[in-house]
């Protein structure tokens, strides 16, 4: 039996791909068990990040460059929790780079929508990053991140797939009314990452690799960290009230 520490959930149809850490020599490694049958965990998947879970693995199926998959059994139970703040320090101590070559170990080929890497040269698809500056924007029923590295380099319009940032995209647009809520939510989340959204607070995320399509793996967002609150959707939703009321 093994006990790891979940710390994504993902948006992947028809449903979520999990991704949790353990510890290794130095730090933390990261593991991604795959689901007891199919290719995805229901979408109401009972556990949240931060939860220490068992699971019995197999090495199985683990294919370049995605080597931190592990079939699994399915969970085997919960012994504990650790608090946003523990398990952003553990995901630090992860797989980690400053610059783009050094996320996969290989050369990432940036588009005008989005970047990817070719399979065969990746060295794995899980790699945590520092953000010195990050912009969202949601369009088009996703989000998508450009993010600048602490090299100063750039990886344009990634798509977040970060199953927590989702939900509180769709719960914004769903307090509001009238038209122009795209842009209201757009402009909700540029002001709060300009402004510092916690003050004190490092903006990190971890990018991930798609399966290859066929040789060609694409960047996401697996997740960011600061996570939203749901104090924001207040703060919002205040926000929309003052702008709407009559002078």
């Amino acid at each position: 039996m093994t006990e790891l520490i979940l710390s994504e959930i993902t948006r992947m149809k028809p449903g979520v791909c999990i991704i949790c850490i353990e510890p290794a020599d130095e730090g933390f490694r990261s593991v991604r068990p795959g689901p007891p049958f199919g290719h995805a965990w229901p979408l109401r998947f009972p556990h949240h990040r931060g939860d220490k879970l068992q699971f019995e693995l197999s090495v199985a199926g683990r294919i370049p460059p995605h080597i931190e998959d592990h079939w699994s059994t399915g969970v085997r139970g919960q012994t504990g929790r650790v608090s946003e703040a523990e398990l952003l320090a553990c995901m630090q101590n992860a797989e980690v780079a400053g610059s783009v070559k050094d996320l996969f170990g290989c050369r990432v080929s940036l588009k005008r929508r989005g970047a990817f890497v070719l399979a065969k040269f990746a060295r794995r698809s899980i790699c945590g990053v520092e953000a010195p500056r990050i912009r969202l924007n949601w369009e088009a029923k996703e989000i998508r991140a450009s993010i600048v590295l602490p090299s100063g380099e750039t990886l344009p319009d990634l798509p977040v797939v970060d199953h927590s940032w989702h939900s509180f995209a769709e719960a914004a647009l769903a307090q509001m009314e009238g038209a122009n809520k795209t842009q209201r939510l757009n402009r909700f989340l540029t002001q709060r990452f300009q402004r510092g959204i916690l003050k004190g607070e490092k903006h990190f995320l971890r990018v991930g690799l798609t399966r290859p399509t066929p040789n060609v793996c694409w960047l996401m967002v697996d997740t960011l960290f600061p996570l939203p609150r749901k104090s924001w959707l207040a703060e919002l939703r205040g926000e929309l009230q003052a702008t709407e009321s009559p002078a």
